[in-house]
């Protein structure tokens, strides 16, 4: 990212495809540009910054890490990354649910 300083973005920057948008002094808003600013899809997750230094982010859609903090915006956003191109891969089967396994063919009556 460009517009980072050692405590954060100042005000709005962008990762890829993605837009960083400070709310306060240590709090900021992931949004998605490519997606209209009416758009409930276009806001991606909140992020706040503990006193510790960590990133603590509450996901607001889906596709989204399993992860909610991280040391900085560049593992945040490398993780949001993944875990995108992870949901539009669908070459992989999906994962098992393990309570409910697939249900198996009954022989003809």
């Amino acid at each position: 990212m460009t517009a980072t300083v050692s405590d954060g973005p100042r005000s709005s920057a962008s990762h890829g495809r993605w837009e960083l948008d400070r709310l306060g002094h240590d709090s900021w808003r992931i949004c998605d540009p490519a997606r209209r600013q009416a758009d409930a899809d276009c806001l991606i997750a909140y992020v706040d910054r503990h006193p510790s230094g960590v990133l603590d982010v509450l996901w607001l859609r889906t596709p989204c890490p399993r992860t909610t903090r991280f040391r900085d915006f560049d593992r945040l956003f490398e993780a949001l990354d993944l875990a995108v191109a992870n949901a539009s891969d669908r070459s992989r089967a999906p994962s098992p649910i393990r309570h409910r396994p697939p249900p198996r063919e009954r022989p003809p009556l």
